[in-house]
């Protein structure tokens, strides 16, 4: 049994999963974005098309232009020519030329999104693709039922349409699926109808809600979950909705946090630390680095009670399974380097590398494991779908020139807001606190501390220090005179 605990009260939410041994997931909201666009429809326009790499870049109205590649293009993917493969981009799109694309992937760095010319739209049952041109239905259906809803869809298809039919149409009738799939295809025919009345660039669609979207995603992998909300709107939605979970839902009321009530929050500073300690005393280092990630194992305070050989291997075996887990809560994509402890015989390398590759099946972002180097050390790839954790919630320090990491402004933020909501509808009149200046800008920013300070009951002054990178302090709490008198003072 698994618990699930959202973190909706305050403006960064957060989900936390929970399982017999401890945090296994965790989901932020992209903080520095403030919403995430994978899965927004823009009409966008061509504003390089680059032969060489077979891509063009797309203006979408963001910071950075989209990427999108020659096969990702809808006139490539209904082109009936036998020789595409082999055709320039240039003769499927060209520079100037507007374009309906859908953002695939957070853009990453320096990176900008991934787009594609292939829209789809999901639902609980139905993946309706206006352009997709085929039809495809879950694997994990019976062969019978399988081929039996491909005959369903092909006779329902209109031309050029595609439609892929998920697990679930095994427990729906066919009615529902159809009436699900007129509704993904009336809602394309608004997205295509606004396109003509809005200027290029513009954001057409945006179906991404985090919260929901996340749990949504989550149910469909677990049998049995409870769920802990503390906002108690989210809480009314998610009960409206009706979603398919098989647990209790409850609203979380304390005035503590939910994070740090359930004891989450010092599992997320733990994310943020190089050193993870293993049960055994042993432990490992990751370092994180802009072209790839690096781990060392090392065998720490365990000495073990055989032979060395036999102390090595259940060291690295251990490590193995925690680097599986650390690579999913941490979010870490890209080239992956592991140096373990050096081991002599290969029959030992190959069964490190098998409980390897058996951790990492559960994970639900594609983990390759390539191999060992000549030198000993293990080659993984990680598919980048979202920024890591370390990036989501940390920058360069400016005080040490980019050698190591503090909390970002907009963190910090948070997580002063986080702690006034604890200290809501208190008794003494003021808080004063105490950080940087641009954390009191991004507290200040929209107007936002007057609304809160009506929402927790008392008044919030803010001052700068400037020692207090990437955290905070609160001097002092009691009355606004008070509080202003040892601020004067304090000058």
């Amino acid at each position: 049994m698994k618990t699930c605990y959202v973190n909706a009260a305050s403006s960064a939410k957060r989900i936390a999963l929970v399982g017999e041994n401890g945090l296994e997931r965790l989901y932020l909201e992209e903080q520095s974005k403030g919403h995430q666009i994978a899965g927004n429809i823009y009409a966008g326009r061509v504003v390089k098309v680059l032969p060489g790499m077979q891509a063009a870049f797309v203006d979408i109205g963001m910071d950075k232009n989209g990427y999108l590649h020659r096969n990702d293009l809808a006139s490539f993917h209904l082109s009936a020519s036998a020789s595409k493969d082999k055709e320039s981009i240039t003769k499927f799109v060209r520079e100037g030329e507007e374009i309906l694309v859908q953002v695939v992937k957070e853009g990453i760095g320096t990176k900008g999104p991934k787009l594609t010319g292939i829209i789809e739209f999901g639902g609980e049952c139905v993946v309706y693709l206006p352009h997709g041109n085929y039809v495809a239905v879950s694997k994990k259906i019976t062969d019978e039922e399988r081929e039996k809803w491909r005959t369903f869809a092909s006779l329902h298809r209109q031309e050029q349409e595609g439609i892929l039919l998920r697990t679930s149409v095994s427990r729906t009738s066919e009615e529902e699926v159809i009436r699900e799939w007129q509704s993904l295809r009336e809602r394309y025919e608004q997205v295509a109808k606004k396109k003509g009345q809005v200027k290029t660039p513009s954001v057409l669609y945006e179906p991404y809600d985090f919260i929901f979207s996340t749990l949504e995603d989550l149910f469909r992998k677990i049998d049995q979950c409870d769920v802990y909300i503390d906002d108690y709107d989210t809480y009314e939605q998610f009960k409206n909705k009706q979603m398919n979970v098989n647990g209790t839902i409850m609203y979380y009321r304390h005035r503590e946090n939910i994070f740090r009530h359930y004891h989450i929050e010092p599992e997320i500073e733990k994310l943020l630390k190089k050193i993870v300690w293993l049960k055994n005393g042993a432990y490992i280092i990751i370092d994180q680095t802009e072209a790839m990630t690096v781990i060392d194992v090392n065998t720490g305070k365990f000495s073990g009670k055989t032979t060395q050989r036999e102390t090595v291997l259940q060291t690295n075996i251990e490590a193995a399974k925690e680097i599986a887990n650390q690579l999913k809560l941490r979010n870490i994509g890209g080239m992956i380097l592991i140096d373990f402890i050096n081991m002599k015989e290969e029959g030992d390398r190959q069964r490190v590398q098998e409980v390897l590759q058996e951790k990492v099946k559960n994970d639900d972002t594609r983990t390759t494991i390539i191999g060992f180097t000549q030198l000993g050390i293990l080659q993984v790839t990680r598919k980048k779908v979202k920024e890591s954790i370390e990036a989501a919630l940390t920058h360069h320090c400016p005080i040490c020139s980019g050698t190591g990491r503090i909390y970002s402004p907009e963190a910090v933020a948070y997580k002063i807001e986080r702690e006034l909501w604890e200290h809501r509808m208190m008794e003494e009149e003021a808080m004063w606190i105490e950080t940087t200046p641009v954390v009191i800008t991004a507290l200040k920013r929209d107007g936002f501390l007057p609304k809160l300070e009506d929402m927790i009951g008392f008044k919030v002054f803010l001052t700068d220090s400037p020692h207090l990178h990437g955290s905070y302090s609160i001097r002092h709490i009691g009355s606004i005179k008070t509080i202003q008198e040892r601020i004067q003072n304090a000058k």
